[in-house]
C-alpha cells in the first residue's frame, strides 16, 4: 500500500487508559495523513467499522486502521499497528510510533 492510497488513519483506543490516550495525542505528529481518534466504548463503533476486530470493540486492545481511498479499512491491533503506519510515517518517526504502540500493548 502506498501513501497515495491512504486517506486517513483511524485510532481506536480506551479513553480511560493513559497509555492508549497517549497514542491518540501523539500519533498525529508521526504521520503525514489525517488521524481520526475513536473511543473503543463508542456505542455504534461496530456499525461504523464492521470489520473492526472484536477485541478492539470490547476495549481489549488498541487498534490502528488505515482507511484507503476506496473506503476499505485494514486493521492492526497492538504493536502490529506500526506496520500499517509505514506508508504514511513522517521521516524518522518509526521508532516513536512503535514506542507509542508498544507502551499501550504492555498495559493489556
Amino acid at each position: 500500500m502506498t501513501r497515495a492510497g491512504v486517506r486517513e488513519v483511524v485510532v481506536v483506543h480506551d479513553t480511560g487508559c493513559p497509555r492508549c490516550s497517549r497514542i491518540a495525542r501523539e500519533l498525529p505528529g508521526c504521520v503525514t495523513v489525517k488521524v481520526r481518534v475513536r473511543s473503543c466504548s463508542e456505542p455504534r463503533l461496530a456499525e461504523i467499522y464492521p470489520n473492526l476486530p472484536r477485541a478492539v470493540a470490547g476495549c481489549g486492545t488498541p487498534a490502528v486502521g488505515v482507511l484507503r481511498k476506496d473506503g476499505r479499512v485494514r486493521w492492526w491491533t497492538g504493536l502490529s499497528g506500526a506496520v500499517g503506519l509505514l506508508p504514511v510515517l513522517r521521516p524518522g518517526a518509526l521508532l516513536r510510533a512503535a514506542a507509542l504502540l508498544r507502551d499501550a500493548a504492555r498495559v493489556r
